[in-house]
């Protein structure tokens, strides 16, 4: 933002390089996956839709077309309500479209997003697409599944490495659409310069391990075009199960001699 504050304690000032890739793997006939980068307005997205034919490419499009149209506000709390009722506005539109499909179809899409203010990052998200931040060598995800066998890790009755296997981890227990009263998480932290935000749909990490993505990010010292490029072709290679889409956010310091 180019807004200065005038405190002396002004927060640090970063600007962001980013990614955007999508690929529809080995096994799916169609990329249900979908994303949006409006970096003039911080903000990076991607939806993975769910449902019969085309319409989890509807929902999932639905979300990152009405990303497009998000307006940073001058107040952060002006800023987050606007994007929280976008997501809000892109629910209401997938639920319409449903209703005139008719027979109980339900159709719906996972979402995280990235919304940068100064010198803080801004995740909101429902279902199972991840946000993940990798900083001084740690990849470290901030998001939490919305999913059933992310309810059974925390009671305890699987692992956290029985989780991707399991007969129902395709089970999402929150999206866009699925609901009237749909549940977004939002959670925000403090930017740290080169820090590398990873937003990933579930064909990234079901195929890839958070160990193996960490390896690819540690051995990787190409641009970040190639960098997202690498992580994409690693979980084809192994698998490409499922539309995998990754969007990468970068932040520098926009002053580091400072």
């Amino acid at each position: 933002m180019s807004a200065h504050n005038n405190n002396k304690t002004a927060p640090p000032s970063f600007k962001f390089s980013f990614s955007g890739q999508t690929e529809t793997g080995h096994v799916r006939s169609r990329n249900e996956d979908s994303y949006a980068c409006v970096p003039e307005q911080n903000l990076w997205v991607v939806a993975d839709g769910m449902g019969g034919h085309d319409s989890g490419d509807f929902a999932s499009h639905t979300i990152t077309e009405q990303a497009q149209k998000f307006i940073q506000q001058q107040t952060l709390d002006s800023s987050l309500l606007i994007l929280e009722e976008n997501l809000l506005h892109s629910n209401e539109i997938i639920r319409l479209k449903a209703d005139k499909l008719g027979k109980n179809i339900t159709i719906g899409s996972t979402v995280a997003c990235l919304y940068m203010w100064r010198n803080l990052a801004f995740i909101l998200w429902a279902g199972d697409s991840r946000i993940y931040r990798y900083r001084d060598h740690t990849l470290q995800r901030l998001s939490e599944d919305h999913s059933y066998v992310e309810e059974l890790v925390k009671m305890g009755k699987i692992q956290p490495s029985e989780a991707d296997s399991h007969p129902a981890a395709n089970v999402v227990l929150n999206a866009i659409g699925i609901d009237s009263g749909v549940v977004i998480d939002i959670e925000y932290f403090e930017i740290k310069n080169n820090d590398l935000f990873i937003l990933c749909s579930d064909g990234l990490y079901k195929d890839l391990s958070e160990q193996t993505i960490t390896t690819i990010l540690q051995n990787n010292e190409s641009p970040i075009d190639e960098l997202n490029h690498e992580l994409i072709k690693a979980a084809l290679d192994v698998a490409g199960s499922d539309n995998c889409t990754v969007v990468l956010v970068k932040a520098c310091l926009e002053n580091e001699d400072d």
